[in-house]
């Protein structure tokens, strides 16, 4: 059976730990294991009170006798890295910030693929853009990007000549 017991210092850095921002949910709940423990509950009755099995707060309690409170953060998880580097997501920000046009995550992910021959789906890359901090405008609202300065001046000539009543027939 594990039990804990906590000195005076470890409750008052378990409490820390517990109020730290940004500390995720799940470690949070495995302090809160450790701090049931700590007041005498059991295994069995830990477990309904935070809605888990037996064996997982068992599994936490037995982690944080062997390792401490930081054992009980969850490990970083091991994944492919991005195919959009640091450099590229650089070279976006710049293509955008120059304002010449609006974009939108499908015109990017064209972007990247005829500069750095990498193919990004849409959905994708728009994530990580937000993830980076990058907006970019959307071409649904605005076609301005994609009309001619010189025809839209001689338009707005013609209408204006219109609306006075200058051009009959």
């Amino acid at each position: 059976m594990y039990r804990v017991k906590l000195t005076d210092t470890q409750r008052e850095e378990l409490k820390r730990r517990t109020h730290e921002p940004g500390v995720m949910p799940r470690t949070r709940d495995r302090l809160e294991m450790v701090r049931l423990s700590d007041a005498g509950w059991s295994i069995p009755k830990i477990a309904p009170h935070l809605g888990v099995s037996e064996s997982c707060v068992r599994r936490w309690v037995k982690r944080y006798l062997e390792g401490g409170f930081d054992a009980l953060p969850d490990r970083p998880h091991v994944g492919q890295p991005s195919s959009l580097t640091p450099e590229m997501i650089e070279a976006v920000r710049a293509e955008i910030g120059k304002g010449d046009r609006a974009w939108s995550a499908a015109q990017i992910a064209g972007w990247t693929h005829e500069r750095f021959d990498i193919r990004l789906s849409a959905d994708w890359l728009s994530r990580l853009l937000k993830r980076n901090r990058l907006s970019y405008q959307r071409t649904s609202r605005s076609l301005k990007h994609k009309q001619d300065p010189c025809a839209v001046e001689e338009k707005a000539a013609e209408l204006a000549l219109l609306e006075k009543g200058g051009a009959k027939g």
